[in-house]
This record gives C-alpha cells, structure tokens and sequence, in this order.
C-alpha cells in the first residue's frame, strides 16, 4: 500500500521551481547603500505585531533583530528602496507562537507579500486583513489556524496567491473569493472546510477576462455535493487537486471541456463515478500526473492511450476488471498504482523508466516476467495477491535499486534466485509470505543490512536458519519465518534495537528458547517506537496469530506492537529469566514445543502482556502468584501441562473463567476448576506432608478394626458351635428377633397404607 503522502512527495517536486521564487522574497530588504529609511508609522504596526506573537526560535531569531529605528533591516522585512514602504513581510519557518493581531491591517498600508507559513501560529484570520488591498501573495499555510476565512479576503482584488493549506480552517468557503479574478494559485488543503464548490467555480468562471486561475487545491476537506461543469470553464487550469473529499455524482467530458493545459489532475478518495466515453479525446495533451483511485470507472480509460507525456498513474480500487489493453505496455511510465482492482490475465511489460509498479490485489496470473529487469530505476514491487505462478525470475537479482518487494500470497515455487554476482542490497521491505518457495535461507540477505522487514512465513524453506540473522540487520524491526521447515536452534539474538516482531512458529526448530532475547532492547521499553514501518509513503502490514486468531497490523499500530511466537516446534529446556525483562512485551507464544520446568516467578513484570500461550508443554509446579498482576491479560492458555497446586486468584484472572485455560492439568484446582480440598492456609508443601500422613493414619486405623472384628466374630461364632445348649438357645433367639420384626413391619405399612388411603 502506498499513501497519499506519496502524492504530496510529487507534488511538492512540481511546485518546487514556485517555492524557490517565493524564498527569494524578504530576506531583509534593508541592503548597505539603502537611502530611505522605513516609516515610522510601519514600524510601530510591526513592533504591535510582537505583542501578540513570539518567537522562540533555536539561534535566537525571528523578532531578535527587530531592534534599532530602520525596520528595513530587520530580518524578514523588506522594503520599496524608493519610498521607505514595507512591501513585504516573510516570516517563514520562524518558530512564531501566537495569533495574528487584528492591528496587522491598520499599518501596513502597502504590504504586497505576507508569509508567516510554518510556524505555530493559532486564533483566526484577522478581518483587517482585508484592508491591505495593494497584497498579492498571502501565505498561512501549516500554522494552527481556526475558525473561517474571512469575507473581507474578497477585498484584495489584486491578490494573486492564497495558501491556507495545512491548518483547522472550518466553514465554506467565502463567496468573495469567487470574485477575485486575478488569482493564479488557491490552496486550501488539508483543513476542515465543508460546503460545496459551486460559488467558488461560479465566480470564478464569470471573471470578464476569464481567470487566470493555474492551481487550485482543496484536497483533504469535508467538500461535498456534485462538482459543477463550470470546473471545464477554468481554461489555464494546470494543478486541479480535489482528492479526499465527500464528492458525489459523475464525472463527464463537460468538466475537462476546456482543460487544455491540464497537467495533474487528483480527484481520488471520493464516491464520484468517471463516464466517460471510450472513444472520448481530451482536450489536454500534455498531462503528467493522474489519480482517480477510489472513485468509480465504467472501463479502463482507453483516452490515456495518446498521453504521451503521463509519468504517473494511479487508477487503485477504482472497479477496473478483464485483462489490461495490448497499449498499456507502449505507455513510458515512472509508477503505475493498478491495485485493489479486479485485473486479470498476464502482467503487462513496462517501459525503461518505471520506478513504482503495485499491482497487487488483482487477479493477475503467470510468470513474473523476465523483462523486468530495470536495473538502476525501479524502487518499489508490489505484486501480491495475485494467482502468479512459476519461479522468481533471476533478473530479480539485478534490481540493485530495489526498496521494497512484495510478491506475498502468490503460488510461486522453486528456489528463491541466489544473487551471487549483484542483488538487491538495498532492501527495506521483503514479503514473500504465502508462496510455495522452497531451499535454503537466502544467502544474498546478508548484505542487506538496512531491511527492516523480513517476512518469508508460509513457504516451504527448510534447513538451519544462519547464525548471521541474529546480528546481520541492524534495523530489522519484523522477522518472520513462521510455518516452514526450518530445523536446527534458535540463532544467538544480538542487540536489536528495533526488533519487535519475531515469528518464528510451526517450524522444526530445536533447542532452547534463546536467552539472548533478552536483548530486543525495543521490547524492553513500553512506549512505542515511532514509525518505523513508513518509508516514503509505503503502508506496511503484517499477520500476527494472537489470541487464538490471526490478525493484520499495519503501519498505524505496528509501532505498538511488540509480539514473541515460537510455538508449534521441538524446543526444549526452560522458559529463560531473562524473557521476564522485556517489559513492553505484547503477545507471548510458546505453546507446542518440549519445555519444561517452572513458569518464571517474574512473569507478573510483563505488565504490558495481552496474551501469553504457555499450552501444550511439560512444565510443572505451580502458576505464579504475579499472573494475576497482569493487568492487561484478556487471552490466557496454559492447558495441556503438569501444572499443580492452586489457581491464583484475582481481578484479572477473575475475568478469564474458562476452564478450558486450564484444561490437561490434573493437579490444579481453585476457580474456575473445582475447589481445593484443603482451605487451610498453611503452605502448600506442609499441606501435602501432612494430607498424606492424615492418609496413611487413616489405613491403619481401618486395617485395625477389620481385623479385631474378624477375630472377636469367630471367637463367639466358634464358642456357640462347640457347646449344644448354646447352639439352641441363638437359634431360639433369632426365630423370636425375626418374628417382632416382621410384627413391626407390618403394623408400620398398614398405618402409612391408611394414611395414603384419607389423601
């Protein structure tokens, strides 16, 4: 995924010839051989400007040299060298804190140039603002600006350059800024505006000389409605940026009517639906740059064919199905974004100069091909999720500019290419997970020492993992290996300092669990580790089994992520101490391996701890009392053990009652198993000596009154047989004994027998 942070990269590489030209302006206008000094009246509106905004800049500039009487050589300030005039105010990038007075129009009667862009000024724009009618270029931009533009900016009818883009701007936009028709450049980007374009583009489409309108950038509002036709009216139009908005309706012919000199058109990020015919021929011949991701095309746009000078491509998640046109390959792109569509058939052979290519999310299928092959240009790859089929091809090796591949979920096979001559060694971002590649670990990594992601999970990789993993990338922050066929131990980790992701889970890997874990330094820490996986607008994502679901993290909360998974190997030996150390650890998984022994005592110090997966192992003794501690703990399973003793109790384990947690443990009891047999409070160890002698005491108790018994009956029974009389008299005795019992019995059940008979 690419963001639009990409876009704005290009954009400002447009525009950078205009910002040039801008930071010409005011850099002290007070040269040595100035005859005029500044009036008096300008320097006292310049100096009731410092009393309402600081600066707090790092060398001590900004309002530091506005001393002394000629405010022509203070810094920022210049002046008409004929008249003695400010003419221009440029305070860009001056740490400024605070509001614009409403005094700024009162005495500044010829400013022409006012820029206080990029500092950390907030409170509204002045209304006298509007008062300083000679003004052509106004620059606000990347302050904290609130609250609406003014109406009285539609009094400034010689203002050629607004910028406000990058603040908390709300409301509509003014209608008097339909009426400024001398204006070349708008730009009202990445605010809170909302309300429509209508009398914006109905104005301007009235100016009696046409407008020589060039730029006009709303993108990154709260824009809604239709976007009028009269938008084909703006003939010098050149930059039209409407993206990220809440657009609505279709786009026809009529509204690049008359864009002849279009050169960047961005509509994405809108509901907007693009009808146009496919035999249409725009007006425009020389555009360079087009977005309209995330809108809604009727068929691949067949009028880009005769575009000759299109570099830039972006056509993502825009319902694009059936096979791409034999042309597309003729097209001289720089980056083409054709992802989230429903593309079939081969993928197409792209020009010399491309840099970018995303075709992911398609339906594409085939080889790789082998034309790719762009040795010194080519950046990014994103072919995932795809049915492609084959080998990587070795041309992949001479990619020695390669930043990020991405060839994940696929049907690839084979061997990954060895690169022994050139490779790649620029790798940020490698994903070749849910293939079927086999071999060994790629030996070409190894000089690959600025990857950040490595994720070769769900292959058929065998072999021992090289000892070089655990040192080689000093900023690999996801490692992931996970169900392949890798065998041997665990390498030695070193120091990472921003390794939190390490899957290495349903291998075959044996040993123990490495105690050199100890040393992802960036798992130690709680807080997060800022945004590692964002370079130059490319959106990591990865999968992560936690919880007993797997789950894809990308770039926004990857930074908070810490996550351990070993599971489902041959590992052996103890959990290490030293696991306990890493303080911001998220998600601990070392079910299905051999290990043995106690669970750490220290595991209560893993506060940051949501999941931890023990099941399936040979540990014994008892759960540590610290589990309960783990105040964030909402998945828990330590089943299938040789766990004893009581269950901990309290507030978090309170919440997990399922005895599925627990389950394959016979010696375990307390909530939510059935209670212990001893309540007592003595300690376990003396409970259980004493439970046993209570137990041996009992047995002899009971193998002693067998035996008098036994003894004392055939002594009385054996008397009685021996002597006559005696043999009588018992036998009397039990025939009377039988004989009352039997009267009683009887006389019982007539009386009951009574009694249910009245009922």
């Amino acid at each position: 995924m690419v963001s639009c942070s990409f876009s704005k990269l290009v954009i400002l590489l447009l525009t950078t010839g205009a910002i040039c030209c801008r930071c010409c302006v005011g850099q002290g206008g007070g040269e040595e051989g100035t005859s005029v000094d500044c009036i008096q009246s300008e320097r006292r509106a310049l100096l009731a400007i410092t009393s309402n905004v600081s600066s707090n800049g790092l060398s001590g500039e900004g309002f530091s040299s506005w001393t002394g009487n000629d405010c022509c050589r203070w810094t920022g300030v210049t002046c008409d060298n004929a008249t003695g005039h400010i003419t221009g105010l440029d305070l860009y990038f001056s740490y400024l804190v605070g509001q614009i007075p409403e005094s700024l129009g009162n005495g500044l009667a010829h400013l022409v140039s006012l820029n206080l862009s990029n500092n950390n000024i907030t409170g509204r724009i002045p209304e006298s603002l509007g008062k300083l009618v000679r003004l052509q270029e106004v620059r606000l931009s990347d302050n904290h600006i609130s609250g609406q533009i003014p109406e009285t900016i539609g009094n400034l009818p010689n203002l050629r350059v607004l910028h406000l883009e990058g603040n908390s701007i709300t409301g509509r936009i003014p209608r008097t800024l339909g009426d400024m028709c001398n204006l070349t450049e708008l730009d009202l980007s990445h605010n809170k505006i909302d309300g429509e374009l209508t009398d914006l583009l109905d104005g301007l489409s009235s100016c009696a000389q046409g407008t020589p309108l060039s730029s006009l950038n709303v993108q990154g509002n709260n824009l809604s409605g239709s976007i009028p036709t009269r938008l084909g009216k703006l003939s010098q139009i050149q930059n039209l940026y409407l993206s990220s908005n809440s657009f609505q309706g279709d786009i026809n012919e009529t509204h690049f009517s008359n864009l002849t000199n279009l050169y960047l058109l961005n509509i994405s990020s809108n509901s907007l639906k693009v009808m146009l015919s496919s035999d249409w021929i725009p007006p425009f011949t020389n555009v360079f740059y087009i977005d309209m991701s995330y809108c809604h095309l009727a068929a691949f746009p067949n009028w880009i064919r005769n575009q000759t000078t299109l570099r830039f491509l972006y056509l993502s998640s825009v319902g694009l199905s059936g096979n791409l046109p034999v042309w597309f390959s003729d097209l001289e792109l720089a980056a083409v974004f054709l992802d989230s569509n429903n593309l079939t058939g081969p993928l197409p052979q792209l020009g010399s100069i491309i840099s970018w290519i995303n075709l992911s999310n398609n339906s594409f299928v085939g080889p790789i091909p082998l034309s790719v092959n762009h040795e010194s240009s080519l950046y990014f790859l994103l072919l995932s999720h795809n049915k492609l089929n084959g080998r990587v091809p070795s041309s992949f090796c001479n990619l020695t500019a390669l930043e990020v591949l991405d060839l994940s979920d696929n049907n690839l096979t084979g061997e990954f290419p060895n690169c022994s001559n050139s490779s790649p060694n620029n790798l940020l971002y490698l994903h070749l997970n849910n293939n079927k590649l086999s071999g060994r670990f790629p030996s070409f990594l190894r000089n690959c020492g600025m990857l950040t992601t490595l994720d070769m999970g769900q292959n058929r990789f065998s072999g021992e993992i090289p000892t070089w993993v655990g040192s080689s990338f000093e900023f690999l922050s996801i490692l992931r290996l996970s169900s392949n066929s890798f065998t041997g131990a665990i390498p030695v980790i070193a120091d990472h300092a921003l390794l939190r992701v390490l899957d290495l889970s349903s291998n075959s890997l044996s040993g123990e669990v490495p105690s050199s874990l100890r040393n992802l330094t960036s798992v130690i820490v709680r807080a997060n580790t800022g945004n590692l996986f964002a370079y130059d607008g490319y959106l990591e994502s990865i999968l992560i089994t936690t919880k007993g679901t797997t789950i894809e993290y990308t770039t926004s909360v990857l930074s908070y992520v810490a996550s351990i998974d070993l599971s489902n190997n041959d590992l052996s030996g103890e959990i290490p101490i030293e696991l306990t150390d890493l303080l911001g650890l998220n998600f601990l998984n070392l079910s299905r391996n051999h290990i043995t022994g106690k669970i750490p005592e220290k595991i209560g110090s893993l506060t940051q701890l949501e999941s931890l997966d023990l099941s399936w192992n040979s540990l014994t003794g008892e759960i540590p009392s610290g589990i309960s501690e783990l105040h964030f703990l909402s998945h828990l399973n330590l089943s299938y053990n040789n766990l004893s003793g009581r269950i901990p109790t309290g507030t978090q384990l309170s919440t997990l009652n399922d005895s599925s947690i627990y389950a394959g443990n016979g010696g375990l009891c307390g909530m939510p198993l059935p209670r212990c047999r001893d309540v007592s409070s003595e300690a376990p160890s003396d409970a259980g000596d004493k439970e046993n002698g209570d137990k041996i005491e009992k047995i002899f108790q009971i193998i002693s009154i067998i035996l008098g018994f036994v003894v004392g009956f055939w002594a009385y029974v054996g008397t009685i047989f021996m002597k006559q009389n005696l043999r009588v008299a018992l036998f009397r005795s039990i025939d009377r004994s039988s004989d009352w019992i039997y009267v009683q019995l009887a006389l019982k059940y007539g009386r009951l027998k009574f009694k249910w008979q009245r009922t």
